[in-house]
């Protein structure tokens, strides 16, 4: 990333985010398709987890700052922002944003595919979208390979797909796109974490309620306490937020 972009992003913690709403993303990506181009479009859906993580490991940090759009997915950033005094303009949520390329696809009849979460979640997923978005040709994959796998590589690529929606986690899913982006073109390609999981029906969106007052993580943990031992990276992320306030 050059000195000039970075000077049009909001800085937290090195991680240089696009200061940009829900809307405003979907237009980029309407627009993106308009474009007579073999470039992808690399979108990271980062959230406190995924920043903390980045701030002790340089190469995934080095990943996320090249992607082409670095999105806030969490209230915590949005938050860690407004402390660093570089307000960004609103949470986009991963999901949210998964959802308006879906619908984008569904209007162009466009090809999607997934990969992650096991065998059975994925069909599941893949299943439901196909009577929710009719005009998609979707294929799909489990999230459960090695990221070498060149079989698994060649069944995507050989779909030729306008996205690519990686759910294998911070930081695999990442890494996978990076390792082989170069093999597609004109594909949006995204981590999506759980998403393909609430597509599934195997999990559920925080109610609406919990939405709204962004406390969707607090309804994560509420049903499923397995994940607290990650929650400790939110206390974590905010004490170098802090930390950077102070020494600014």
């Amino acid at each position: 990333m050059t000195e000039n972009n970075r000077l049009n992003k909001v800085d937290v913690l090195s991680i240089y985010f696009d200061n940009v709403t829900l809307i405003e993303m979907r237009e980029h990506i309407k627009q993106f398709f308009l474009k007579d181009s073999i470039e992808n479009l690399f979108i990271v859906t980062a959230n406190p987890e995924i920043v903390d993580y980045a701030t002790e490991n340089e190469d995934y940090r080095n990943l996320i700052n090249d992607a082409d759009y670095v999105i806030p997915d969490g209230t915590g950033i949005v938050k860690a922002a407004r402390i660093l005094n570089t307000p960004l303009k609103e949470r986009v949520p991963g999901i949210e944003l998964t959802e308006a390329c879906l619908k984008i696809a569904n209007a162009n009849h466009q090809k999607v595919f997934l990969l992650g979460a096991n065998n059975e979640v994925v069909t599941k997923a893949v299943e439901k979208l196909s009577v929710q978005y009719p005009n998609i040709h979707f294929d799909f994959h489990h999230g459960f390979f090695d990221l070498t796998d060149e079989m698994v590589l060649k069944q995507v690529t050989d779909f030729n797909p306008d996205y690519v929606f990686v759910g294998m986690g911070y930081p695999r899913q990442e890494k996978w796109i990076e390792k082989h982006a170069h093999r597609f073109q004109q594909t949006v390609m995204m981590g999506v974490g759980g998403s393909i999981e609430v597509f599934s029906g195997t999990k559920k969106r925080a109610p609406l309620l919990f939405r709204r007052l962004n406390l969707e993580w607090v309804y994560r943990l509420l049903i499923d306490w397995k994940r607290i031992g990650r929650m400790k990276a939110i206390p974590k992320f905010l004490l170098k937020v802090f930390k950077m306030k102070f020494r600014k």
